[in-house]
């Protein structure tokens, strides 16, 4: 509730329900917020209780592996999110055990300061 694209979002989808629901209390049981302000939260309308928080040091746009991904299990569902979280533990463990000159993520890294310091890319 603090990135100008959130409240966009967030105000938009209010609108839309107030159309349909009328009144504002509603919102408070029909709507879910991941966030780590829950002032911010509870002054859109929002009860605290529907507020799925997350550290403040995870980027929300970021992280879809914390509470931020509960949009993202919601679409796919929760089987197919338990495999995006198996992929990605697979992708950690290759990470921290796989040496340098095989390691993809640090491939991607190399490959990312070459071209930005060589080509501008």
């Amino acid at each position: 509730f603090t990135t100008q694209e959130t409240i966009t979002n967030a105000n938009t989808a209010k609108q839309w329900f107030l159309k349909s629901a009328k009144d504002s209390k509603f919102v408070a049981n029909h709507f879910i917020a991941l966030s780590t302000n829950a002032k911010l939260v509870q002054e859109f309308g929002i009860d605290k209780a529907n507020m799925f928080e997350f550290w403040d040091w995870v980027g929300g746009r970021y992280s879809l592996w914390s509470a931020i991904g509960m949009s993202i299990a919601l679409n796919i569902g929760f089987d197919n999110f338990e495999h995006l979280l198996s992929g990605a533990h697979w992708m950690d463990n290759h990470f921290k055990s796989t040496p340098i000159e095989r390691n993809i993520p640090v491939i991607l890294a190399v490959l990312g300061i070459w071209y930005g310091n060589f080509y501008g890319a």
